[in-house]
């Protein structure tokens, strides 16, 4: 029978994370700026966020059979996440991203190797479709689908977690900086969209050029369609939820920013979690918007709070 846990299928990788000095102060303070190695990916930062959270929390996916990939697996089991799904490649690296952060919190992102990452050699045989029939919800992200084989197998997944009646998510990382807009990767976002529940994007960078709608509300309207929950992450200003049957704007918890770096992906924990939690779309979005802002007062992408934590946010706020 399905229970509320959660598979993430998707990548796993290392930050190294630079805090860049401020400049403008001197004599400069480098006592920060000591590179530190962080647990990182899209989609294992989710199953981290949710784990803390207390859900059920497995990982599926593909790692290099390296000294990165050993210490990933290692992390996860330490966050309580399950890791029987993750299986190591022989011929092809764990990705590592170098976050260069600057003062102000917003960050500059390098990874390495630039092509062929152990991420993207996900194939079917990878995937235990068995898994399915223990789980309610399959979460996933864009940045796999960016490559083949991994592309193919996890669109595969997602139609096969649909009609096995699991909610489905996506996170659209799109990452248009890293790679453009063509005919290929719209079709495929597209179709990825199709098997989606709940598709999650950042508003501007993500959403509007996606949909190619002048507005935020607009483009989440065109991607809803009048079928999925869309949440457009707005940064400072919170998030849009958009239903089939209305829209709400959450506005984001005041916080001072350490760094940015995987805060979309707490936000997805976060509301994940409270929709499991039986809570409404609009609170779901406001806990996301919760996780997130302890994240981003936090070094790295991992600075995830547990329940009660999280319970100190939103009833510090309610108070």
């Amino acid at each position: 029978m399905p229970t509320d846990r959660v598979l993430i299928l998707g990548d796993a990788c290392v930050d190294l994370i630079v805090q860049l000095p401020d400049r403008a102060r001197k004599p400069l303070d480098l006592t920060k700026s000591i590179p530190r190695l962080f647990g990182g990916g899209s989609g294992a930062n989710v199953a981290v966020a949710l784990s803390r959270l207390g859900i059920e929390t497995a990982m599926v996916g593909t790692m290099g059979d390296d000294g990165y990939g050993r210490w990933i697996r290692q992390d996860l089991l330490r966050e309580g996440v399950e890791t029987e799904g993750l299986s190591s490649i022989n011929d092809a690296f764990t990705l590592m991203v170098m976050a260069i952060i600057e003062p102000d919190g917003e960050r500059l992102i390098v990874v390495w190797p630039h092509e062929g990452a152990a991420h993207f050699h996900l194939q079917d045989h990878h995937i235990d479709q068995n898994l399915f029939m223990e789980t309610s919800w399959l979460h996933t992200t864009g940045i796999c689908l960016r490559a083949s084989p991994a592309r193919e197998s996890i669109l595969k997944a997602m139609k096969a977690a649909r009609e096995a009646g699991l909610t489905v998510s996506l996170d659209l990382n799109l990452r248009l900086e890293l790679q453009r807009l063509d005919g290929e990767t719209r079709r495929t976002f597209e179709e990825a969209i199709d098997y989606s529940n709940v598709v999650f994007g950042q508003a501007d960078e993500e959403i509007i050029p996606l949909s190619g709608r002048n507005t935020i509300e607009e483009a989440t309207r065109d991607l809803c369609n009048g079928q999925r929950i869309v949440i457009a992450r707005q940064g400072k200003e919170g998030a849009m939820a958009v239903t089939p049957d209305g829209i709400h704007q959450i506005p984001a918890f005041k916080v001072e920013v350490v760094d940015t770096l995987g805060a979309g992906d707490a936000f997805n924990g976060g509301f994940i979690a409270a929709v499991l939690a039986n809570c409404t779309i609009p609170e779901a979005t406001r806990w996301g918007n919760a996780v997130a802002a302890w994240n981003i007062g936090r070094p790295g992408a991992r600075g995830l709070p547990t329940r009660q934590e999280l319970n100190g946010i939103l009833d510090d706020v309610n108070g």
